[in-house]
């Protein structure tokens, strides 16, 4: 099973939010920005602030993708 964070950089530009900014705003560290770059997973706790920053849902920054 893998993770996409598409949703999340489509959210970026639509806001014209920098990935720095995302960082700050969310409080995430340079190694958690890294994991997002490279569709590694990320604890709940990252993700929920990340939806906090947008307003918006979980399934709205991340999508599971399973593999056969």
């Amino acid at each position: 099973m893998s993770v996409s964070y598409d949703g999340l950089w489509d959210l970026m530009k639509k806001n014209r939010l920098r990935k720095s900014d995302l960082s700050e705003a969310a409080e995430i560290s340079r190694y958690t920005m890294s994991k997002l770059n490279q569709d590694k997973p990320v604890g709940l706790d990252v993700l929920m602030r990340i939806c906090k920053v947008f307003h918006c849902e979980i399934g709205d920054i991340v999508r599971v993708i399973e593999e056969c």
